[in-house]
């Protein structure tokens, strides 16, 4: 693998090369710290294999970084080229994110109003990026189509468990799916999509979550977001969904942490409580028919997305948020 990175990165002329380490944290795509003699740069290996998409995100990239939004800058070829192919994969390079990523555990009210404050300003950038795609208006499964899905995953597990190949993250992963379907099959199969305003979808980031955000060094007198990174999910929808997404994975709904993230993306621009009233209710159909997260792991034999699963029954989102919502500082 080091010898093709090697051919790879030689499409650049880079200074000679120390070393390349794999980073940790990419769950989809492979990225790569490559140290050179004079500098520290990040080697992308795509996960998508259309070349178009590939040059897609690198004019996201472009047009949130020409709008003020700290992103790491692309590097060409001598030739020109942001875009490399070999080996039927697509790689990109780019310049060193600076500051530091904080682990979702660490993460403190500082911290989650910086990432509101940014997030606010990504939206506001994007909203007049030019020709951005058409937003995905994919219908929603019955619960039939969702829970024939499920059972399925359900029995690829149970062969684990018959194998003695099954570990806790099994076991998690296998409790959430036969709860889900409980539920789905009572309560769930009630459930109509509610729809977003019209007119109101507009390019998003697509995955703002810590991982993908850089934040000024600890000892700063002031957190701010330095870099955000992972920009390939980039998709048209109702921004409100992609700010609760945020405060649901990265902030764990723990209401200091969700006022602050409010608070820093009002600083920046509006948000109405009963945007995200709604957005809740969009993201709890979303979520009980989702299983992109099993299929993953058991479909297609990715176990870096493991780290989130998570113990516990299913519980549908719109309860957690009622139970958010009646915290005074949420509002």
């Amino acid at each position: 693998m080091t010898a093709e990175l090697h051919l790879v990165l030689d499409r650049w002329g880079l200074e000679p090369v120390g070393t390349i380490e794999r980073t940790e944290s990419g769950t989809m795509n492979d990225t790569y710290v490559v140290t050179t003699a004079r500098r520290r740069v990040v080697l992308r290996r795509h996960r998508r294999t259309d070349r178009s998409q590939v040059e897609w995100e690198h004019e996201v990239v472009a047009h949130a970084r020409a709008g003020g939004v700290p992103v790491p800058a692309a590097i060409p070829t001598p030739d020109g080229e942001l875009v490399v192919g070999h080996g039927g994969r697509w790689f990109s390079l780019f310049t060193y994110a600076d500051g530091e990523q904080v682990e979702r555990k660490r993460l403190g009210p500082d911290h989650a109003r910086a990432m509101g404050a940014t997030l606010a300003s990504i939206h506001r950038v994007l909203a007049d990026m030019p020709h951005p795609p058409t937003a995905k208006n994919q219908p929603t499964p019955t619960p039939e189509e969702s829970l024939r899905r499920m059972g399925d995953l359900v029995a690829l597990i149970e062969r684990r468990d018959r194998e003695h190949t099954a570990d806790q993250c099994d076991a998690w992963a296998l409790d959430r799916l036969r709860s889900k379907m409980t539920w789905l099959a009572s309560d769930g199969a009630r459930l109509a999509l509610p729809e977003a305003p019209a007119g109101a979808a507009r390019l998003t980031h697509g995955d703002y979550q810590e991982t993908n955000v850089f934040f000024s060094e600890a000892t700063a007198a002031d957190v701010r977001v330095v870099a955000v990174i992972d920009w390939d999910k980039a998709e048209v929808r109702w921004p409100p969904e992609e700010i609760l997404r945020a405060l649901h994975y990265s902030l764990l709904l723990a209401p200091d942490l969700c006022s602050a993230f409010v608070d820093g993306y009002r600083s920046v621009s509006p948000l109405a409580i009963d945007d995200l009233d709604l957005a809740a209710d969009i993201r709890t159909v979303d979520d009980v028919h989702s299983t992109w997260l099993p299929e993953e792991i058991y479909l297609r034999g990715n176990d870096r997305v493991r780290q989130f699963v998570r113990p516990g029954p299913f519980v549908p989102f719109n309860r957690h948020w009622r139970e958010l919502r009646q915290n005074p500082a949420i509002s």
